[in-house]
């Protein structure tokens, strides 16, 4: 039995058989192993004297230490299919476990096989034969959960291998029947891998779709996380910070009036270094979009001449600016200092481009959005769009990619802070906008703002002569819990006119008003050590006195926003006596209104 059907004339095909490379074995349709490869044997850890005659499924159980296991059920299913249906049954991958010999202790080896059960018919049709080949893919299975992310791929090119190796296999067992059997096998192959081609090129594309989905996915979380850190950061350091330089920009007013000539111009010095440490500030909060902003209806066309005197003092003589703004340029709403430091910053930069002078144009023109004109922007609508450009070195492909990034600079050590770009960016997102950056090495750079446009009528005017100091009187309750910024406080609100009283934190303030003392008003920092912040005592004094002024002062622009939203006055920090001066008036002002329109 072991050699029935396999003798042919002239040729031995069962010692052929049994040296295929592939894993083979040859059933009756009763299921009984008649022939078997070397391969297999090897495979199944077997001997060819142990198989033959044998049931399949007698050899080969479940394991019983799986009582789930469905690899038997399922072989069964697919020789009873190629038995009835008369046609190869390829089955999916499937979960074999090999028992190892008794010697070798005779425990289950888990192992994965994609099996080809396909029937050999006589002249008659019926079955005589059945051939079932395995295809062992253990190692694929088990390096397939390293390769999670190429699943995909990896499923559909072993799809595409188990198809070909089936098609060559029915081609193989067709050499045993007419060459016509041949031909027709030949044309079915070809038509399913035709099909198999087009699917895997429209997966591909699909994958393709993905990747650079999935890419552009990740590289917005990675930048929405570097701003998130950024933005901790820079909340903590501006915070102290900020507390600085009010110290040192209030100790500037303070002793101003009283220096010797030979000291004002170290006053000046000090003055200048705290303005450029608020610039800084200012950059860092403007990009992490946590800078308080104060927006105002702005006319650049009218601003044009004025800007470009204001530009040119900044550069220095070798550059060249040249402002081009129409006279029906659209009106913007944003913060006009913002705007003015984000002009600079692209202007010194336009000037370290060309060492050797050159040419800086400022174009500003309206521009109508539909949509998709940004890729990664889907801004639509009303854009004044400002244009700075230079004709310098230009900026190097793999450089430009990082330009907007906080502290990244490509200038010497010393000349740069790596946060002029970032403060650009940073700015026209918060005004509602986009900074776009093109360049070209030695050709030169363009940045644009895109500001939306303002529907007011028209804008202040400009030009109006600064108001000297003003001064008032009556009684502040100032909360500070840093003392340094206290006293410098204090000594400010002695220079503008008024007494103050000192408390270091929110509670103890409260529990003056709630004992019975009166103030003209209470100036606090939203910052404050314990439960209650300076907005809650806000919050509570408003509840319990409604009357009474209440001044904040905070350097965030979410903190701003939400004081702002509630009706408490703000006072940006770092302050000085001038803005805190500014800062009373109009709170008593606002409180005078609120009273005599209750009344």
């Amino acid at each position: 039995m072991a050699g029935a059907g396999l003798q042919g004339s002239g040729v031995d095909y069962q010692a052929l058989f049994q040296a295929l490379p592939g894993l083979y074995l040859i059933l009756q349709p009763d299921l009984t192993i008649v022939a078997v490869t070397d391969a297999y044997l090897s495979a199944t850890m077997t001997r060819r004297e142990e198989i033959l005659g044998r049931n399949i499924f007698h050899v080969f159980p479940d394991n019983p230490d799986t009582p789930d296991a469905t690899g038997v059920s399922n072989l069964r299913a697919s020789l009873l299919r190629a038995l009835h249906d008369k046609v190869p049954d390829a089955m999916a991958v499937q979960k074999y476990d090999v028992r190892r010999p008794a010697q070798e202790g005779g425990a289950f080896e888990e192992r994965y096989w994609s099996p080809v059960n396909s029937p050999v018919l006589d002249s008659n049709g019926n079955v005589t034969l059945l051939i079932h080949r395995v295809e062992d893919v253990t190692d694929y299975m088990r390096s397939k959960s390293l390769e999670r992310e190429k699943a995909l791929q990896a499923q559909a090119l072993l799809e595409k291998t188990e198809r070909m190796e089936s098609e060559i296999f029915r081609r193989a067992q067709a050499l045993q029947d007419a060459n016509k059997a041949l031909r027709e096998s030949e044309a079915r192959l070809q038509q399913l891998n035709d099909t198999l081609e087009e699917r895997v090129a429209e997966r591909t594309r699909q994958l393709e779709d993905e990747i650079e989905e999935r890419e552009r996915t990740e590289t917005a979380l990675r930048d929405a996380q570097k701003l998130e850190a950024v933005g901790r950061l820079a909340g903590g350091v501006a915070h102290d910070f900020n507390n600085l330089l009010t110290i040192v920009l209030g100790s500037v007013d303070l002793v101003r009036d009283h220096v010797p000539p030979p000291g004002v111009r170290l006053v000046e010095a000090i003055e200048h270094a705290a303005i450029q440490g608020t610039r800084l500030t200012r950059q860092l909060l403007t990009f992490t979009r946590r800078q308080a902003l104060r927006p105002e209806i702005i006319d650049l066309a009218s601003r044009s001449e004025g800007m470009t005197e204001f530009l040119a003092r900044s550069l220095g003589g070798n550059i060249r600016i040249v402002v081009t703004f129409p006279k029906d340029l659209w009106l913007v709403e944003c913060d006009l200092g913002e705007l003015e430091l984000a002009l600079i910053n692209l202007c010194v930069n336009a000037r370290d481009a060309m060492p050797s002078g050159g040419l800086v144009r400022i174009d500003g023109r309206n521009v109508t959005l539909r949509g998709g004109e940004y890729p990664g922007a889907a801004f639509s609508g009303d854009f004044v769009a400002l244009s700075v450009a230079d004709n310098g070195t230009g900026i190097e492909p793999d450089v430009l990619a990082h330009v907007f990034e906080p502290f990244f600079t490509t200038k010497v050590v010393g000349k740069g802070s790596g946060l002029g770009l970032s403060q650009v960016h940073g700015f026209a997102q918060q005004a509602g906008g986009l900074a776009t950056i093109e360049s070209e090495v030695d050709r030169g750079t363009t940045v644009t703002l895109l500001l939306p446009r303002s529907y007011a009528a028209s804008a202040p005017k400009t030009g109006e002569d600064r108001q000297s100091l003003s001064r008032g009187i009556g009684l502040v309750l100032l909360v500070e819990d840093n003392d340094g910024v206290a006293e410098t406080a204090m000594r400010m609100l002695d220079l503008i006119g008024y007494r103050s009283h000192w408390v270091q934190d929110a509670g103890t303030a409260l529990a003056l008003l709630l004992g019975g003392q009166r103030f003209d008003l209470v100036f606090s920092d939203i910052v404050m050590p314990g439960s209650m912040t300076g907005l809650d005592l806000a919050r509570r004094i408003r509840r319990y006195f409604p009357a009474q002024p209440v001044l904040l002062a905070t350097g965030y622009s979410d903190a701003a926003a939400e004081v702002s939203a509630e009706g408490f006055s703000i006072l940006a920090k770092p302050y000085r006596a001038n803005a805190l001066a500014d800062a009373i008036r109009t709170s008593l002002n606002i409180a005078n209104r609120t009273r005599r329109n209750s009344a």
